[in-house]
This record gives structure tokens, sequence and C-alpha cells, in this order.
């Protein structure tokens, strides 16, 4: 369990930290740490292939420490020095790095502003900063130390506990009402504290928030769209892995808050997944109400999808940080995505897509932009107020993100405006 995550101020087998604590590095690669002995023991038969490859790489170097000489304080530089590392070492050990190795490089202990990582000071409060003695004092950390905490503590108290759903506890509607005003105000209204899983509120909170973001990000972009009043919904969730699969159920929220739906059915497609059908026993009252709800798991990209027997036209598409954008060039075999959003553009129907952030939703429309070759008005591009509220740490801004914090919703894809020209490209719809 403790190679879940990492956190370079930590032991990684116990996740102890403070002052009281007297960590010390591995002497192969100095980069992770223990509190004692046993410990550093214990978690050697899992780091000894990555240690010894990095210690390979530096006997080639003439260097002791992998990072030695190579910080700089311009973040994005920082970011590819760790990814070039990280490459070197995945192709010296001969094997995928663990996510926990990657975590090693990619929050790797270092100066917070400077990345100077020679005589750091770590932070009192939290377990994933630190300082060199220059910048010791830097008020820049204040306003995500508590957030870092955060990060940690729900890593800790998720690796403790069982993952269960949370149950849906949204009464089913009988007529049409908007949602509150956003995600906490959603979990203060529909879930009481005795049905949590963590004694801390605010943990339970984020644990929710993973769950019911999607949905509820389906829900806030359909009312954007002027509500949905039809008696069946076909759903296409595109680039789908398993997070989408693990606690399926709670989608049933959507057949609660849709007074006129009778039939929801979610094909989850992905080409990290299997296929298979899931048909999900519903609560008492939508038994009463004639409502059922079934998942359809397709392992395609949505191009395959799209040719199969299995295909069933949807009524809306969305997408949980797909990435659409990362393919540079959208002409080469490695962009499986050109291909797939072109044909959902014929499907004709609304498609909303979330990003982690509001650079990543810009990236997203030009990129539709790009592969479609025309203008697309946009219906919404903003802060989704359905995003989790669970922090995770971002390697890329050195601060946190969300999932789903930032949607795009479009009518739909097919609307063909003007062709575009040269100068077009750099153009954002909002």
């Amino acid at each position: 369990m403790h190679n879940l995550f990492f956190y370079a101020n930590v032991c990684h087998v116990c996740k102890a930290y403070g002052k009281e604590i007297q960590l010390k590095k591995c002497g192969g690669c100095k980069m992770i740490s223990y509190c004692n002995k046993e410990h550093q023991k214990h978690h050697w038969p899992q780091h000894k292939d990555l240690c010894k490859a990095i210690n390979k790489i530096l006997n080639n170097n003439a260097t002791s420490y992998i990072f030695d000489n190579l910080h700089t304080s311009h973040i994005e530089s920082w970011v590819q020095v760790k990814m070039n590392l990280m490459l070197l070492v995945g192709i010296e050990v001969s094997r995928p790095l663990r996510s926990y190795e990657e975590q090693m490089f990619k929050f790797i202990r270092s100066c917070t502003v400077c990345h100077n990582t020679k005589s750091l000071v770590d932070c009192s409060n939290c377990p994933n900063t630190s300082f060199c003695k220059e910048h010791q004092n830097t008020k820049t950390h204040k306003n995500l130390c508590s957030l870092f905490k955060l990060c940690f503590d729900l890593d800790v108290a998720f690796m403790k506990s069982k993952r269960i759903v949370p149950k849906v506890t949204v009464p089913l509607n009988t007529n049409k009402i908007f949602l509150p005003y956003n995600m906490q105000t959603f979990i203060n209204s529909y879930w009481r504290e005795t049905e949590t899983l963590f004694k801390l509120w605010q943990y339970n909170i984020a644990y929710i928030s993973e769950y019911l973001t999607r949905p509820l990000t389906l829900l806030f972009a359909l009312e954007k769209l002027q509500g949905y009043e039809n008696s069946d919904m076909i759903v296409h969730v595109i680039g789908a892995n398993m997070m989408e699969v693990d606690g399926f159920e709670i989608w049933e929220i959507v057949l609660h808050w849709l007074p006129y739906l009778k039939s929801l059915k979610i094909v989850l497609i992905g080409p990290e997944l299997s296929w298979g059908t899931l048909i999900q026993d519903v609560c008492n009252y939508c038994l009463q109400k004639g409502k059922n709800f079934s998942i359809d798991i397709c392992g395609a990209l949505y191009a395959e999808y799209e040719c199969s027997k299995q295909f069933i036209k949807p009524n809306v598409i969305i997408g949980f940080n797909t990435g659409i954008h990362e393919c540079i060039d959208i002409d080469s075999k490695t962009d499986t995505w050109a291909a797939s959003i072109r044909i959902i553009a014929k499907q004709n129907c609304p498609l909303i897509l979330t990003s982690y952030t509001f650079h990543e939703t810009q990236q997203e429309q030009e990129r539709l932009k790009t592969i479609l070759r025309r203008n697309i008005p946009c219906k919404y591009s903003f802060k989704n107020p359905y995003s989790s509220l669970r922090p995770h740490r971002d390697y890329e801004t050195e601060g946190v993100y969300y999932q789903n914090g930032y949607v795009l919703i479009y009518s739909h894809l097919n609307v063909i405006h003007k062709e575009m020209g040269k100068n077009d490209s750099k153009q954002y719809l909002n």
C-alpha cells in the first residue's frame, strides 16, 4: 500500500514526517527517504531495480546525484529536465515506471522557488515543499501549503480505507428543478454526515465529490443547453478508462434528477477498457417509476466503436479530462483523436469536454477547430462548478489541480461557418 504515492519529505513506508522524524535518504539514488533501516530494508525489493538504474547513470556521468547542476528557476524548463531524466531512467530500468516512481521525479525534493536541490529546509506543515537558505522565508508557498497538506492527508486516508462508492441519497424529482450553486452546496444539501467514510467532514466532501463530478458535470451541461426532457438518454463517454468504471453506480443520480427520464444508458468508450455490459440495480423508487439504467463498456477508440455492431447513436457525448490537444501533430499515426472527432461531429449532438486548467480548455477549443477546419461556436467555456473538490499535486504548475476543473460545452460540432484561413488558427472562442 505504501507504493500508492510518493512524497519527498516523508518516510516512504510509514508516511511519517515532521521535525521529530529523522529521515535518511537512500544511499544509492538519494531520491527516497525512510525513518529507519527496517523500513528501508522492507522497501528494498521493490526499489532496488530503479535504484540500480539510477546508480548506473550516476556512474556513467561521474556525478553523485542525478539532479546535480541541472536546476533552473524557470518552471517549464525545470519540468523538462525532470521529464528527460525520468525517461532516461525508464529506458535504463527496462520497464514502465510505477506511478510512485514517476512521482519521485515529478515531485523531487528541491527549493520551491529556485529548484536548487542542495542545503534544503523542509516546510514544517506540509510534506511536499522544501526551501533553500535564500528562499526559506518566502511567502509564495503560504496559499498552497494547506492544499498540499490536504493532498497528503487524503492520500493517506484513502490508502488506509476501503474504497466504497457513496450511496445515491438524492430524492427522485417529480418536477424539473435546477442544480444547487456548486458541488459544495450539492453535497451539503443531499449528503448527511452520518453516512460518511471518514471522521473529518472535509475528507468526506473531497471523497464524495470524486464520484459525483462526472454525473453532475453532465447535468450542469444539460442545464446550460436548456435542459433535457426526453424519456431515453444515451450518453457516450469518450476517452474513458477505469476511473469511469469505478463507481459507475453513482450515475443513477441522473435518473433521479431528470423527472422525464425513464431509461439511461452510459457507453464508456476507450482503448484501455474491455468489452462488456453492466446492468445496474436501481432503487425501489426508480423501479416503481419504471426507470432503468445500464452501462456498456467498449474497449476501442471512438472511430473503431462507430464501425462496430455495438454502436448506438448518442443523445450527448462527454469526455472527462481527455487531453485531445496533447498530440501536437494531428496527421501523425500517434494521434488517435482526429478521426474520432470527425466522427463525433457527424453525430450532431452536444459535446462536453472537461479539462484540469483553463489553458487546457483553450487548447481543446483550438484543437477541435484545427481538426474540423472550421470555427465552432461554444456554448460555455469556464470553470466547472461541479469539479471534484479533492486537490491533486500538479508537477507542471507546481500548484494543485482538480478533476474536471473546467468545462467546454458545445451544442454540436456539425455547424459550418467559414473555412479556416491561415490566420484563424490562433483565435479562441469563448
